[in-house]
């Protein structure tokens, strides 16, 4: 992805999981609400089950805390989404993005096998490497 990129964006990390969730687990590690992006904020009143992200590195939010509510999402078996975006500086706007978690699934796989089988590997063994990490910060959790 980095092959891509222009002078005027940057990387991040993106997760994504109800702002409930993440609402909860920001919490436990002091991070600034205003952190926590919705698409549909005027929603937001009936229905705190919906989408929210968290950037990092963001002005809001730093690498410790992120990985602190990953790890909380992880210890809680909460259903959430992680990518690598591409984010135009000053817009704030995505411009291109790589979904790590949850696992591509084997006909996404083959798509993107067909098309450019080194990208397609690359992903299968991102896929791998962040699905160990889970597992060990499980393991870590539970004891």
């Amino acid at each position: 992805m980095t092959a891509f990129m222009t002078h005027s964006s940057t990387i991040a990390w993106r997760l994504t999981a109800s702002y409930r969730n993440l609402r909860q687990a920001a919490a436990l590690v002091n991070l600034d609400p205003n952190a926590l992006v919705v698409a549909d904020s005027a929603g937001l009143a009936a229905n705190d089950a919906l989408p929210a992200s968290l950037d990092c590195p963001s002005y809001f939010c730093d690498k410790t805390q992120f990985i602190l509510i990953l790890a909380e999402l992880v210890r809680d078996g909460v259903k959430f989404d992680i990518a690598l975006h591409e984010i135009e500086a000053g817009s704030g706007t995505s411009l291109a993005y790589a979904t790590l978690h949850p696992r591509l699934d084997e006909r996404t796989l083959a798509m993107l096998r067909d098309l450019d089988p080194a990208t397609a590997a690359h992903m299968a063994a991102m896929n791998d490497s962040i699905e160990a990490v889970f597992e060990r910060l499980r393991q870590q959790i539970s004891g």
